[in-house]
């Protein structure tokens, strides 16, 4: 009876995961860029592929035909990503790694009236392209470039930068580190298309993050003096001749820096800053004036993901509003927003992004929680639906997990907190589970699957679903950003028990059996709140923070939990041991499964084990779980699939521990 059971889940499991991502069938499920050729019109996106056999998704580039006919840039089982067309819509730039190894992407050029014919482009050794950009006059391309072994960021670090391209190693042959990675730079260079000669930017111990054309003569870039994945926590912005020569600083920040741009003539200068992380962006907008002058900060009525000039007075963005999704156009000469496309769903992949187009179009890859990813193209609030990725399976899943509601509560200090719920069609009270997301300069938004599909899998299979965004949270300002600074685990805590609270007594759900997981800084809240409260039935931390003085020592990152703990390791009964779950595993009695990446650089997988192990000296049920290909978060499609069984199994195993209706 148990195989059956067994046999059951997984059947199920598999078929949720053969619905939303088809794999074999060339489908795209996630549009990552969208662009539109200036001149013809044509529509190129990028966005992942799962292959019939599985493993990890392939990023493919596809032309957006008449009708939504999508044809694809090549076929040849390479990563393709990043296109951009060139000002005079002849060429389309992208990345591939076509020919160097899974992840060292190199620049590739198309010819736009035959997309199968490649043009002559560079191909560098021992760097990999991580982004580049067209000159305005079409005759250049500024390229920013990673050392191969450096680190990738957040979800991406399931291996170092260019590590597949490097030759098979002995099994017996030892890794052996030396300075960290303080000789792995990130670099800017610009590379003249006709010539195929390329002019350096930069001197040694400039480490450039992003780097952006500031006007023709010129180019922005946020660097570091570390090139570490910490030290991108410690940026400021630099400004060098496009003839070559050193970043000359240009402005300081205090907080993090992202998205850069300048506007075509160069004199205005566009950035993020706040609390947020390197592949999650979302922040406040600042202006600078190239001839100098104070900053200026324009109200636009949200919190900013994504930034691109129109004109040099018109600066496009898209952000988050809550509880939902805006893009829109600023004039930066009278400091007026106007919003050109408004949703309670959203736009873009980890953080809302949209495409301009000329001065008055957009293309929005859109989705929402009951709308599966699909492109649309809007002119002066006029929508054209451009493309649907959505099959008829996907509505019969919709049919299943509904669409989120948009809450809200007060912590209990009184301060206003969102977050959001899904319910499962036809289930009279269900389990409730917690699901926190990573960060904590991070937010949920009404997404599909909330950027997480074991999410919606637990909803399909009965489970409601409660998406907390707690102080820390991305999407409310610096302020409600910053207030998890120095106090991680305490009113963040208190923000999401609140939120349980509410939800228990304000929804149809069982108080019984409730249930908590999550995933990096959403790990790390699992197993803090199992070491403060007995009150769920199961958890399942997966990517956690354990410790917080081991995880400085280990993770790719440690700046950060020095800025956002204000804290630090040598500091005996400070908040690296007050705060740190693995102190308190003596108080747990929840059972507790924990997951983990063995590829994991950010939250390293001996973070996952210690916690287990310490459960189990002291026989409280527990489960660790190591998937030995993946890294941050599971990608390969097998280990999604072995993921969310485990989790179903793990929470239907644990479903009637207390019994009884507990709504508390």
């Amino acid at each position: 009876m148990r195989e059956e059971v067994e046999s059951a889940i997984r059947d199920r499991v598999a078929g949720y995961f053969e619905t939303i991502y088809r794999p074999g069938a060339l489908h795209f499920n996630a549009i990552v860029h969208a662009v539109e050729n200036a001149v013809s019109g044509a529509i190129a996106i990028a966005g992942p592929i799962y292959d019939a056999g599985g493993g990890f998704p392939v990023m493919r580039i596809g032309i957006v035909g008449p009708g939504g006919a999508l044809a694809l840039l090549s076929d040849d089982g390479a990563n393709d990503t990043d296109p951009h067309w060139s000002p005079d819509g002849r060429t389309l730039a992208f990345l591939s790694d076509q020919g160097h190894g899974g992840g060292n992407f190199q620049l590739c050029l198309a010819d736009a009236d035959d997309l199968a014919s490649r043009k002559a482009s560079p191909v560098l050794i021992g760097e990999a392209v991580e982004a580049f950009s067209w000159s305005a006059d079409g005759r250049r391309i500024l390229i920013q470039t990673a050392d191969a072994g450096a680190d990738a960021a957040g979800s991406a670090s399931t291996a170092r930068i260019g590590s597949a391209a490097k030759e098979a190693r002995p099994s017996w042959m030892p890794t052996v580190e030396t300075g960290g990675h303080n000789n792995l730079w990130r670099r800017a260079r610009i590379w003249d298309v006709e010539s195929g000669v390329f002019t350096d930017l930069g001197v040694a111990g400039q480490n450039v993050w992003e780097a952006e054309w500031c006007g023709p003569d010129a180019v922005v870039a946020i660097l570091s003096a570390r090139p570490t994945e910490g030290g991108w926590y410690q940026t400021g912005i630099g400004i060098a001749p496009a003839e070559g020569g050193p970043f000359v600083p240009f402005a300081t920040s205090d907080v993090e820096l992202a998205k850069i741009c300048a506007s075509p003539d160069g004199r205005r200068i566009a950035v993020l800053q706040g609390r947020f992380h390197r592949t999650v962006a979302l922040g406040t907008l600042v202006l600078y004036d190239r001839d100098g002058g104070k900053p200026v900060i324009p109200e636009v009525g949200a919190e900013i993901s994504s930034l691109a000039w129109r004109t040099n007075s018109a600066l496009f963005f898209t952000g988050f509003r809550t509880p939902g999704t805006v893009a829109g156009t600023l004039d930066v000469s009278t400091g007026v927003a106007t919003i050109e496309w408004e949703s309670a769903g959203t736009a873009g992949r980890k953080v809302p992004y949209a495409s301009p187009v000329g001065e008055h179009a957009l293309l929005v890859p859109g989705h929402g929680s009951g709308r599966y990813p699909h492109l649309l193209r809007v002119e002066r609030a006029r929508e054209e639906m451009v493309l649907d990725l959505a099959t008829p399976a996907i509505g019969d899943l919709i049919d299943t997990i509904g669409s989120a509601e948009a809450i809200c509560w007060r912590g209990r200090d009184g301060l206003e907190v969102h977050g959001y719920l899904m319910m499962p069609a036809g289930v009279v009270r269900p389990p409730l589970v917690a699901f926190i997301h990573g960060g904590p300069s991070h937010l949920f938004r009404d997404s599909w699957t909330f950027d997480n599909p074991l999410a919606a899998l637990l909803v399909s299979q009965g489970y409601a679903v409660f998406f907390p965004n707690p102080r820390g949270s991305s999407g409310r300002g610096l302020d409600f950003a910053s207030r998890v600074i120095g106090d991680w685990g305490g009113e963040d805590r208190h923000d999401v028990l609140a939120g349980i609270d509410h939800v228990v007594a304000h929804y149809d759900v069982d108080g019984a059996r409730l249930f908590v997981t999550g995933g990096s800084y959403g790990g790390y809240m699992t197993t803090w709140l199992v070491t403060q409260t007995d009150r769920f039935n199961a958890a399942c931390a997966i990517a956690p923070l354990s410790d917080m003085r081991s995880f400085f020592f280990t993770a790719h990152h440690p700046e950060f939990l020095e800025i956002y703990s204000k804290g630090g390791p040598y500091e005996v009964g400070g908040i690296f041991d007050t705060r740190s779950p693995l102190r308190y595993a003596d108080k747990v009695s929840t059972p507790t499964m924990l997951i983990a990446g063995e590829m994991d650089r950010t939250t390293p997988p001996t973070q996952a084990s210690q916690f287990h192990h310490a459960l189990v000296l002291r026989d409280v049920p527990s489960e660790l779980v190591l998937y030995p290909e993946e890294g941050h978060a599971a990608a390969r499609l097998e280990a999604q699939i072995d993921q969310g069984v485990r989790v179903l199994r793990w929470f239907k195993t644990w479903e009637d521990r207390y019994g009884g209706d507990r709504r508390r």
